[in-house]
């Protein structure tokens, strides 16, 4: 038996070498993979239905409270903001100073706009030279 091992040594083993296992453990592992990411996915649901109901409930606490000061200094509860109050809000900066004029970064356009403006002040100062009798 030594005699044998001395002629052929025992080879080491390669990496991958029993795919039929690694086929069955790989399958498994899908699976299971599957099933964690499943679950993360509705452990995040979950926290983010907690997290919606929390705010909601401290929203109404929060109205409640403003409804027992209005009532307490009688003042009159103000109007829900509309979508197009919001829109116009984010384009109003603070409400101070004059608001500057959008400037039209086209390129065409100034020239168009140049070029009007050239042609009306010629037309402008040849009528008021050249008068029709």
């Amino acid at each position: 038996m030594m005699m044998l091992k001395m002629m052929m040594p025992s080879m080491p083993k390669m990496p991958g070498g029993d795919e039929e296992d690694k086929k069955e453990e790989t399958a498994e592992s899908r699976e299971e993979a599957k099933e964690q990411e499943r679950l993360k996915q509705q452990a995040i649901k979950e926290a983010e239905k907690e997290r919606t109901e929390f705010y909601a409930k401290q929203k109404e606490s929060q109205k409640a409270e403003r409804a027992k000061y209005r009532e307490k200094y009688k003042i009159d509860p103000s109007p829900e903001p509309s979508d197009e109050d919001e829109d116009s809000s984010d384009e109003e900066d603070d409400g101070f100073g004059s608001k500057k004029k959008e400037i039209d970064d086209d390129p065409a356009a100034k020239a168009k706009a140049l070029a009007e403006k050239q042609m009306n002040e010629a037309m402008a100062m040849a009528q008021s030279k050249c008068t029709l009798q």
